[in-house]
């Protein structure tokens, strides 16, 4: 096993995570006005647009299981390694839902789940 890989991967996961949570952790209370001329970037999926609320609570939920899966790894456990793999490939399925913003989440999940495979199976040869 590659550690400094499955380190990569912990990282990724971890910074992905805090992306994901930035909008419940950085939510202002007041209700600021929206700066003229600048409109936030809407997803393709339209019921997501309609539903912020469920959509932000989806992503605390991915963001809560992708750190607890970067504790999985820091701490050389199967289930890390399993669990990171688990919500990087969920995460490729449903990523175009989130379009425009799920650019971001195909470039973390793939740098994730390459070097989860890489570092857990390293130069191995197909049978």
């Amino acid at each position: 096993m590659n550690h400094v890989l499955l380190y990569v991967a912990g990282v990724a996961l971890v910074i992905h995570g805090l992306i994901e949570l930035a909008p419940v952790l950085f939510q202002n209370k007041g209700n600021p006005a929206q700066p003229q001329g600048r409109q936030m970037q809407k997803f393709i999926f339209e019921p997501l647009q309609n539903n912020m609320k469920i959509t932000t609570l989806v992503g605390v939920i991915f963001g809560v299981v992708r750190i607890i899966a970067a504790l999985g790894i820091f701490l050389s456990l199967m289930w890390g390694w399993a669990l990171g793999v688990i919500i990087s490939v969920v995460t490729f399925i449903i990523m175009t839902l989130y379009l425009p913003w799920g650019i971001m989440d195909g470039i973390l999940s793939g740098i994730t789940l390459i070097s989860l495979l890489m570092g857990y199976f390293g130069g191995q040869r197909i049978p």
